[in-house]
C-alpha cells in the first residue's frame, strides 16, 4: 500500500534551517524477536533517497524515485527486506538528496535547471513478521534526523564529501527529532511502473596520464553516463572533474559539460575510502584527480555504467565494420540516456525533451523494451499539458523555455506519434484510449495558432544549419499528426473522427503544396532538409513525387553525401530514401567520412553518438542519441525485419533484406510481444541465403533480393536465391572533389 497511508512526511529541522548546506539523514532503531519474515519497506521520496537496513542499502535501484512532475505526484516504491533483518536491534536509514526536486546553485557548480518545491524528505513503511506477531514501522516523529557526510549536492553540477561527518547508526537514539517536511500542496503518490535504475556494466580504467604536476586523467575508454568510483587513501582531499573531451595537452575539456563547473570534492579521514556520488551521476568519458601526493593505481579509479533496467530487445550485426560501429555508438548514446525517461544528454541538461521520443522511436524499440518507460513518460505529458492544450519542450516542464521556442511542434507532437508507435510495437491499444483527448487538444491548440495557414513559430529542423525551415517543417508535422489522429480514431471506431482528421490533414497539405512546391518538384530552396521533410509527409503532389525524389538524391551526391539536416529532417531523409528504394544512397551517406556525417564521428574517436555532426571536433554533447535514426535502417531494411502495414505487434512480418555494395551477410534479431523474431542473410558470389528464425503463430512473408516472394511457415526457415550481376547506383558526383 501507499506508504503516506500509515507513514508521515519527514525531514530534518537543522537541514530546514540551511537548505543550500549538508544533506539529511533520517533513522529509526527497532527491535526484531526472532527470525524475521515477510518483511516489506514501501516508501517514497522527496528528491533523491537512498535507503538502508544495518547501512545496507534495501534495493539495487538507484538515484530513486525518478523524474515526476514534483507539484503533481511522485512515485512509492515496495522492496523485500526480509534477508537484511536481524534479530535484535535494527536500524532504518534514509539519506536524502535534492536531484530535480530542489535544484538551487550549489556554489559556482553548473545549475541546469532551478527549482525548489519544498522539503528534501521521505515517506516509509516498514511491515514484517517476527515471533512476537506482525509489526509496522512507520516514519513520524519519534524517527531521528541529523546532517550526513554530503556537504553540498546538485542534480548536474556534483558532489561534496566529507567522510568525517559519517553518521554513526549505533547512536541513531541520541540525533535530533526529525520533523515534518513541508510538501507541494496535493502531491499524491502513485506506483512506480517503469524499471528501476541499476548498475548495468563496470568501465575499468584503461588509460591514466598525468598532464600537469599533481594533475592525473583516467580514460574509461568510452563515453558513459552513471558514477566514478575511486579507492581513496587516508587523510586525503580531491577535486574530481568529469569531461567528454580532452585538450591536446591531455589535459581535460570541459565545455561539454555546462556553462559552469561540473565537479566533486571529496575528503577522506584517518580511513581509507571507496567513494562514488550518491544523489547525481555524470556523462564522461574522462576524469581528472587533482589532490593526491601521488598516482593511483588505475584499477583503483572505475566507472559504473548506470540505465533503467529495460529489457534488450535486439541485436544487430553485419560484415561492414563501419556499420557496426555506428551502431555502437548509437546504442551507447541510447542507454546513456535510458534513465527514468530518455533525457536529452547524461552531462549537460538531463531533460526529457520529447521531440527525440518520436524522430528516434524505432531505433529505442528496436535495441530495448521500451513500452513501459514511453508509457510513463506521456503520463508525465499528460499532467503537464496546459488546459490550452500546449505542451512545452520537454517534461516534466520544470523551468520552462521562453516563447517562441517553447510550444515547438515536432516536440509537442510526441503526444500524438508516440502513443501510436507504441500500439504499432506493441499491440496493446490502452495508449491511444489514454492520450487520444489530451492529442486532440494539442493539435487542436496548435492549428489555431497558424498565421495565413502555417506555424511561423518554433525550432524548425533541430540541429540543423540555418535556416532551420521552420512554416514548412512545422506544418509538415501537423499535417502528419492529423494523419496519426486520424489513423487512431479509426483503431478507437471513431469514424466521425477519422474523417475530420483526414479532412485536415488534407487542407495542411494543400496548403504547404501551393506555398512551397514550385510546378517541377523543387521544393523551397531546394535543400536536402526542405525535399525530404515535403517528401515525407505528402506535401508533393503524387505526380511530382518521381521528380522531387530524383532533384534529393541529385542534391545529396553534390553535396558529397554531407548530412547539412537536422533531427527533423534527418528522420524524414531516411523513410523517404528507403521508400525510394535508394539503400545504395543510404549507406553511401552512412559510411562517407567526411564532416558532417556518421563516419565524421567515427573517425574522429567518438564513443557515444554526439549531439551534432561536428562530433568530437566541436564542442556540444558527445552523448545524444536524437541523430541515431539510422539503426532503425539497420534492422529493418539491410536485415529487413518489418511488419506488414495492417499489423500491430508484429503480428504478420514482411521480411525484405536489402543489398548494398561490400556488405555480405547481415544478421539482427528483435524480441517482438510475440517471441523473439530473427534474420540471417550471407551473400556467398551470387548466392544468396536467408535464415529467418519467426515466433510461433506468427505469419512471414519473405521478399528476396530477387524478386521471389514466399510465404513462410514454422518457426525456422532457410530460403535463398542466385542473383544477377547487380548494377551499382552511382553514389558520388562526377568531376573533382
Amino acid at each position: 500500500m501507499p506508504p503516506d497511508q500509515h507513514g508521515a512526511w519527514i525531514t530534518s529541522a537543522a537541514w530546514q534551517r540551511d537548505p543550500d548546506g549538508p544533506l539529511p539523514v533520517l533513522a529509526r532503531a527497532f527491535q526484531v524477536a526472532g527470525e524475521p519474515s515477510d518483511a516489506t519497506l514501501s516508501i517514497a521520496g522527496l528528491g533523491v533517497y537512498c535507503a538502508r537496513i544495518a547501512g545496507r542499502r534495501v534495493t539495487s535501484a538507484l538515484l530513486e524515485p525518478g523524474y515526476t512532475d514534483y507539484r503533481v505526484r511522485t512515485e512509492w516504491v515496495a522492496h523485500d527486506v526480509t534477508d537484511l533483518l536481524t534479530a535484535g536491534r535494527n536500524v532504518l536509514s534514509i539519506d536524502l538528496g535534492p536531484g530535480c526536486y530542489r535544484s538551487t546553485p550549489a556554489g559556482d557548480r553548473w545549475t541546469k535547471i532551478h527549482t525548489d518545491f519544498g522539503d528534501l524528505g521521505a515517506c516509509a513503511v516498514l511491515e514484517w513478521r517476527d515471533a512476537s506477531g506482525t509489526h509496522r514501522l512507520a516514519t513520524d516523529l519519534t524517527w531521528h534526523a541529523t546532517l550526513g557526510p554530503v556537504r553540498r549536492a546538485n542534480w548536474v553540477g556534483g558532489e561534496d564529501y566529507d567522510a568525517g561527518h559519517l553518521v554513526d547508526l549505533t547512536m541513531v537514539q541520541d540525533w535530533p527529532a526529525a520533523v515534518g517536511a513541508r510538501m507541494p500542496s496535493g502531491l499524491v503518490l502513485t506506483r512506480k511502473r517503469i524499471p528501476p535504475l541499476e548498475r548495468v556494466e563496470d568501465l575499468p580504467t584503461v588509460a591514466l596520464t598525468k598532464p600537469a604536476p599533481g594533475v592525473y586523467v583516467a580514460d574509461f575508454g568510452v563515453n558513459f553516463a552513471g558514477w566514478v568510483e575511486l579507492d581513496l587513501p587516508a587523510r586525503t582531499s580531491v577535486t574530481l572533474r568529469p569531461a567528454e573531451l580532452l585538450h591536446p595537452d591531455g589535459s581535460i575539456d570541459p565545455r561539454t559539460q555546462g556553462w559552469a563547473p561540473v565537479y566533486h570534492r571529496v575528503t577522506t579521514t584517518e580511513s581509507a575510502l571507496t567513494w562514488h556520488p550518491q544523489h547525481m551521476y555524470n556523462g564522461l568519458r574522462y576524469l581528472e584527480i587533482e589532490g593526491l601526493d601521488q598516482a593511483p593505481a588505475p584499477e583503483s579509479v572505475r566507472g559504473i555504467v548506470i540505465a533503467a533496467a529495460a529489457e534488450p530487445a535486439g541485436e544487430f550485426h553485419c560484415s561492414d565494420e563501419r556499420l557496426n560501429a555506428t551502431h555502437r555508438i548509437i546504442k551507447r548514446a541510447v542507454t546513456s540516456n535510458m534513465y527514468s525517461m530518455f533525457t536529452d544528454c547524461p552531462q549537460r541538461e538531463k531533460l526529457g525533451y520529447l521531440e527525440q521520443l518520436h524522430l528516434a522511436f524505432d531505433t529505442l524499440h528496436w535495441n530495448y523494451d521500451v513500452g513501459a518507460l514511453l508509457e510513463n513518460t506521456l503520463q508525465i505529458a499528460r499532467e503537464a499539458q496546459a488546459e490550452s492544450g500546449h505542451l512545452g519542450l520537454y517534461v516534466p516542464e520544470w523551468d520552462p523555455f521562453p516563447d517562441p521556442w517553447r510550444g515547438d511542434v515536432n516536440f509537442g507532437a510526441a503526444l500524438v506519434f508516440v502513443p501510436w508507435q507504441l500500439y504499432r510495437a506493441y499491440g496493446d491499444d490502452g495508449i491511444l484510449r489514454a492520450t487520444y483527448a489530451a492529442s486532440v487538444r494539442w493539435v487542436e491548440h496548435v492549428l489555431a495558432r497558424r498565421t495565413d495557414g502555417v506555424i511561423g513559430y518554433g525550432l524548425g529542423d533541430w540541429d540543423g544549419r540555418e535556416p532551420r525551415h521552420v512554416p514548412l517543417v512545422a506544418t509538415a508535422t501537423l499535417a502528419r499528426s492529423c494523419t496519426v489522429l486520424a489513423l487512431t480514431a479509426a483503431a478507437l471506431g471513431d469514424a466521425e473522427d477519422r474523417a475530420r482528421w483526414d479532412t485536415q490533414a488534407d487542407d495542411l497539405r494543400t496548403v504547404l503544396a501551393a506555398r512551397f512546391v514550385a510546378p517541377d518538384g523543387r521544393v523551397g530552396d531546394g535543400t536536402v532538409a526542405e525535399l525530404a521533410v515535403a517528401l515525407q509527409n505528402g506535401v508533393v503532389p503524387e505526380g511530382l513525387v518521381p521528380a522531387a525524389r530524383q532533384t534529393l538524391a541529385q542534391r545529396i551526391i553534390a553535396d558529397d553525401l554531407r548530412l547539412d539536416v537536422g533531427e527533423v529532417a534527418m528522420a524524414a531523409l531516411l523513410e523517404v530514401l528507403a521508400d525510394a528504394g535508394q539503400h545504395d544512397l543510404i549507406h553511401a551517406i552512412t559510411v562517407q567520412d567526411r564532416h558532417p556525417g556518421y563516419g565524421y564521428q567515427l573517425r574522429h574517436g567518438a564513443t557515444s553518438l554526439t549531439e551534432t555532426w561536428d562530433g568530437p571536433t566541436f564542442g556540444f554533447s558527445q552523448n545524444h542519441f536524437m541523430n541515431g535514426v539510422i539503426d532503425h535502417w539497420f534492422f529493418a531494411h539491410l536485415v529487413g525485419i518489418q511488419q506488414s502495414a495492417r499489423s500491430v505487434g508484429y503480428r504478420e512480418l514482411v521480411i525484405r533484406p536489402q543489398l548494398v555494395p561490400g556488405v555480405t551477410s547481415a544478421r539482427a534479431s528483435h524480441r517482438t510481444p510475440a517471441g523473439e523474431v530473427s534474420a540471417d542473410w550471407s551473400l556467398d558470389g551470387a548466392q544468396f541465403t536467408l535464415t529467418l528464425k519467426t515466433p510461433r503463430g506468427t505469419r512471414a512473408t519473405v521478399e528476396l533480393p530477387d524478386g521471389t516472394v514466399i510465404d513462410v511457415a514454422g518457426p525456422v526457415n532457410t530460403v535463398g536465391c542466385a542473383l544477377a550481376e547487380r548494377k551499382q547506383v552511382a553514389t558520388r558526383r562526377r568531376g573533382p572533389s
